[in-house]
């Protein structure tokens, strides 16, 4: 399966490196750059299809997260993995709080930016190993709570494929797996993915893991 990613990052020679080392991750991997948050959307909205965005924080037309905030907004259904010169607990809470689907700072080894993207690709969420003590009680790592115990799946508004992908989610299969088991294409399987996590009021897939188990939701095998 082809993988594409778009890198937005204003530095030319560091967007070079990371498409360089991206392509040698795999034959099928192709990367796009953009310079700025408006080149960003702007291939976005009329370009191919793009598997997971790489975005500094610091860009010309965005400050601080306000360009995370756009693309959560006008591409909700997109993991966006974060590259960032600064690299305090507060930053990354605040990144994972917008809905980012990682954080890596600019700082670590290149062999680390590898096992950020597989797992953000397989729909999972990237913490540097080193500042997760610090916002282990961050919103990452806890699903809002829903007023209201939940009895019933029907209470959640799933359809039967939707509660199929839950039941995938909550045995910890990634999304390519999920289209396997369910013969749906990926960007099915994302848009699935997506109805569940709003049902569960969760951003990501530990949040509404932690959601189901917090409403006692046990689906049949």
């Amino acid at each position: 399966m082809s993988l594409r990613f778009l890198i937005v990052d204003d530095h030319p020679l560091l967007r070079g490196a990371v498409r360089n080392y991206l392509e040698t991750l795999g034959d099928t991997v192709r990367c796009e750059q953009a310079g700025s948050l408006h080149e960003a959307l702007l291939m976005l909205a009329g370009g191919p299809r793009f598997d997971l965005v790489l975005l500094d924080l610091a860009l010309p037309d965005a400050a601080s997260v306000s360009g995370l905030d756009t693309l959560r907004l006008r591409h909700p259904e997109l993991p966006v993995l974060v590259l960032s010169g600064v690299q305090d607990p507060a930053t990354v809470d605040r990144c994972l709080r917008a809905g980012a689907s990682g954080f890596l700072p600019k700082t670590a080894r290149i062999e680390r930016l590898a096992t950020a993207v597989r797992v953000v690709t397989d729909g999972g969420v990237y913490v540097p190993p080193e500042l997760e003590p610090a916002i282990e009680r961050s919103s990452w790592s806890r699903a809002a709570p829903r007023p209201g115990p939940v009895t019933d799946l029907r209470q959640l508004g799933l359809t039967d494929r939707q509660r199929d992908v839950l039941r995938l989610i909550l045995r910890g299969l990634p999304n390519k797996l999920i289209c396997r088991q369910l013969q749906l294409a990926e960007g099915t399987v994302k848009v699935h993915v997506s109805a569940v996590l709003r049902a569960l009021g969760a951003r990501n897939r530990t949040q509404a893991v932690l959601a189901a188990n917090r409403m006692g939701l046990r689906l049949p095998d």
